[in-house]
């Protein structure tokens, strides 16, 4: 009988072992204390091509969860609401989980209340989010960490199926990337729902965004290392009463949104909206601007401000009946100028000395183009001639830009 227990010991060493070597399950831990020891010393001892296995269970984590420089690790729960980081009590660190390494795979568990931001993946090749819960319990407030998601610098970019919420800047947040799809994404009760920055080549389709206080943003800034991004589809996306008041950190760009904004093209090239829902948006269901408009120095001599080659078409727009949001300098400017009575879709008008032909017209892949959105209305504020000569002809925005294929992942 003892030399049977032995052998059961042994046995069992060896399954552990070898358990470990290959990622294996973070399992047996009695408390929070001792699951988070664990998972910690996963990360830490972890090799190329692990499964780290998270069990069920809602656990406190009190530091933040890192992984460097090991590629192709994979770290699965058992489903976002089965398996539950919650990070509420958390004393040092500006995230909940970071990973700088290749080939990440996060899927099937949530990160609540971070100290900062949820999850950041920063200069990565490769990296999926997968049917993550991530967000604040204490919704629309401002001491909640920026990003939900955070994805910067990173190329092969794929987040489905997720949930996230309550962000004080954005909730899906990706920055100077390359090669993106953000699909069937539910996103609620951010200052930014879907925020596409300085990115190139980006596909945001069937995605639900709503409760925000602006649906979804396409984003370039002066003044990072990526410049200019370039071809962002967004189609088929469902973007309704986003009409939360603006809780977002003063001096960030989102911190200019007014509550009640469907979606803003801002200073970037070749972006297509269409195909999308776009309802119930108390300010302004879409616009088209400048760098300029927020009257913001830079000093960045590479950075362009201005829009160009973009296309809205074929959407269905319906806007909302409640009050224009008049706390911040673009809601301010659009109830200045229309009252109550503020065009569905808004352009700015300005225009890049560049864009034009020897003729003074538009080179045709640098056009705005706003056609087939139903009985929808529309300004061009003309604002780099003071409104000078402001028009709501929607007729000679009726025009096509040339298109690009579809994002293909490179794995």
């Amino acid at each position: 009988m003892k030399i049977y227990l032995q052998l059961l010991a042994i046995a069992a060493t060896a399954i552990i072992f070898n358990s470990c070597k290959n990622g294996g399950s973070v399992q047996g831990a009695s408390n929070s204390a001792e699951f988070e020891k664990q998972l910690q010393e996963k990360l830490i001892n972890a090799k190329e091509g692990d499964v780290i296995e998270l069990p069920e269970g809602t656990y406190n984590i009190s530091r933040p969860l890192i992984l460097d420089g090991i590629k192709n690790v994979t770290i699965k729960g058992k489903g976002s609401d089965k398996t539950v980081l919650n990070f509420k009590n958390q004393k040092d660190g500006a995230e909940g989980l970071r990973v700088t390494a290749n080939g990440i795979v996060l899927e099937d568990f949530a990160i609540l209340d971070a100290k900062g931001d949820c999850i950041k993946i920063e200069d990565v090749m490769n990296v999926t989010f997968r049917r993550l819960k991530v967000g604040w319990t204490t919704l629309h407030s401002p001491s909640n960490g920026s990003y939900g998601l955070y994805p910067v610098g990173c190329s092969n970019v794929l987040v489905e199926d997720c949930e996230v919420f309550g962000s004080s800047d954005a909730g899906v947040y990706v920055g100077q990337s390359k090669n993106i799809i953000v699909r069937r994404n539910r996103v609620h009760d951010n200052v930014a729902g879907i925020e596409i920055e300085n990115c190139i080549d980006a596909d945001v389709y069937e995605n639900s965004s709503f409760n925000n206080t602006g649906g979804l943003l396409v984003f370039d800034n002066p003044d990072l290392p990526v410049k200019n991004g370039m071809r962002c589809r967004v189609h088929n996306n469902k973007i309704y009463d986003n009409n939360t008041n603006n809780f977002g950190p003063k001096g960030t760009s989102v911190s200019e949104i007014p509550a009640g904004t469907g979606f803003i093209v801002m200073a970037t090239n070749q972006c297509e909206i269409y195909a999308n829902e776009v309802n119930n948006h108390n300010s302004v269901s879409g616009a088209i601007i400048c760098y300029l408009t927020l009257k913001k120095p830079y000093k960045d001599t590479l950075y362009d401000p201005y829009c160009g080659g973009i296309s809205v078409h074929d959407n269905n727009i319906r806007r909302g009946t409640g009050n224009i949001d008049q706390s911040v300098n673009f809601g301010q400017l659009l109830s200045a100028l229309f009252g109550d009575k503020v065009p569905d879709i808004v352009y700015d008008g300005s225009v890049n000395p560049t864009y034009k032909n020897n003729d003074g017209s538009i080179k045709e892949d640098q056009k705005i183009c706003i056609r087939n959105n139903g009985n929808v209305t529309f300004v061009n504020l003309d604002m780099a001639h003071n409104n000078k000569n402001m028009t709501t002809d929607i007729s000679v925005m009726d025009c096509t830009v040339p298109g690009w294929q579809d994002v293909k992942l490179i794995q």
